[in-house]
């Protein structure tokens, strides 16, 4: 079953509720500014400026622009217990660990640098263990032949705070960097076969991990990337063009915390593709005034539900079009309103396909619509 990112999120929401022995209907409603107020940084009065040093990754300071934490630092990596776990077709069950100071698991594993090399990871409150990880491994390996390494976090990702785990990013980032760097140096990796694949946090976290290795990265996508603590900061603190040959990315919650969203807004990458708007998703009711009424009625369960689905469908969408017959053609257009007032039906200046099949060669925001469930592709939406 999946993990759910905002649970996490929703038990902050818990705990202002706990000030209140009999919390009424209304006071229920107050959560939702707790929850607002935790995420913003409003509760956090620091203002000191301090840094941390960490064997193999580096130093982190929270000065601008790296204060997009609330004065947090990131954890040490043997805090965060990073794990690169190795799947191919020769194990695609179980994996082999490898570790990126320790060259021999490298060379006594399974993986072959003639093969295109995959690194999925997770966001918030998440992992890799199972769920749609493991998923996304499989489809991968159907596709071919293929090194596939889960990058797993959730250690450093599950807090009661939102604020560590985004401190949190810049450490695994760099580890995420060290391990393709330890591939490059042990087995001659080319770098332009590496793809980096994140959702939401795990998204910025491939970003460090691309700026890591100067951009040399042959391709990054982000998943619906975390816009919260990322959004309105410099493109050193989030995923941008410059963290790799080709950066493209999936917009499925792309809306303020304010809107009950997850996802990045503005264009981050050569390649943006907003889905139906890319801010909430057929299938999903997201919608503001939806949450507000289960918020007024304390049913927390559904609004982490709706929450999660539009956040995670970028997930569905990019592992469906891995061996999808379908494809996700999508046209660049200026907004998605001139898309649905049919002022971006033709290729001519260049359509791209979404998910694993993106084309590097046609770059700018595109748009589409997809069904509200399985096959999310339709070929009648072409």
């Amino acid at each position: 079953m999946r993990s759910v990112s905002f649970q996490v999120l929703f038990k902050l929401s818990f705990w202002c509720l706990a000030v209140v022995p009999y919390p009424s209907k209304m006071l229920k409603s107050l959560t939702l500014l707790c929850l607002l107020s935790s995420t913003q940084g409003w509760w956090f009065f620091s203002s000191s400026t301090q840094s941390v040093c960490y064997k193999n990754v580096g130093c982190f300071s929270n000065q601008a622009p790296f204060d997009n934490a609330n004065g947090y630092l990131p954890q040490s990596p043997d805090k965060i217990q990073i794990t690169f776990m190795l799947y191919t077709r020769q194990n695609n069950e179980t994996a082999q660990n490898l570790k990126p100071y320790n060259s021999s698991t490298i060379t006594n594993s399974n993986f072959a640098a003639n093969r295109p090399t995959i690194f999925i990871t997770h966001g918030f409150t998440d992992t890799t263990k199972s769920g749609w990880a493991q998923e996304m491994k499989d489809a991968f390996l159907q596709k071919g032949d293929m090194n596939v390494i889960t990058v797993d976090w959730s250690n450093g990702a599950d807090f009661f705070n939102y604020d560590t785990p985004t401190a949190n990013t810049r450490v695994v980032g760099a580890t995420v960097g060290n391990m393709v760097k330890a591939l490059k140096d042990t087995v001659n990796l080319p770098l332009s076969q590496v793809h980096l694949i994140g959702h939401s946090l795990g998204a910025q976290v491939m970003g460090y991990a691309g700026d890591w290795n100067r951009g040399d990265i042959g391709r990054i996508t982000g998943l619906d990337p975390a816009g919260v603590h990322f959004e309105t900061y410099d493109t050193k603190v989030k995923l941008d063009p410059f963290d790799a040959n080709f950066v493209d990315v999936i917009h499925t919650n792309a809306a303020s915390l304010w809107e009950m969203a997850a996802g990045i807004k503005t264009p981050n990458g050569h390649t943006d593709f907003y889905p139906n708007g890319g801010k909430q998703q057929p299938g999903c009711s997201g919608y503001f005034w939806t949450n507000l009424k289960h918020l007024l009625f304390g049913e927390i369960e559904p609004i982490t539900d709706n929450l999660s689905c539009s956040h995670i469908r970028a997930i569905d969408f990019f592992i469906e079009s891995i061996n999808s017959q379908c494809e996700f053609l999508a046209f660049p257009c200026k907004t998605y309103l001139d898309f649905v007032r049919g002022k971006c039906t033709s290729c001519e200046k260049g359509c791209n396909k979404m998910g694993y099949h993106a084309n590097n060669k046609s770059t700018g925001k595109f748009y589409l619509n997809t069904g509200a469930d399985r096959p999310f592709c339709r070929r009648d939406m072409d």
